[in-house]
């Protein structure tokens, strides 16, 4: 397995805890009302997104460094 290969695999385990992460707070939120599961909810959703703009730049990259 390569670098890029892992890296990319990676980035998409820690995206799916993320959401994991975010859905079960939120539940939990929801049952418990206590704003600290609102609060991590929040930033497992963020946490998220952000790994998903970072894949997309190293999917750019990496195929820059291979057209190179």
């Amino acid at each position: 397995m390569s670098l890029k290969s892992f890296h990319i695999i990676f980035i998409l385990i820690s995206s799916l805890f993320a959401i994991f992460f975010g859905s079960w707070c939120y539940k939990e939120w929801t049952v418990y009302h206590n704003n600290t599961y609102l609060v991590y909810s929040i930033i497992g959703i963020i946490i998220c997104a952000s790994l998903f703009f970072y894949g997309k730049w190293f999917l750019k990259e990496i195929s820059e460094i291979n057209a190179s």
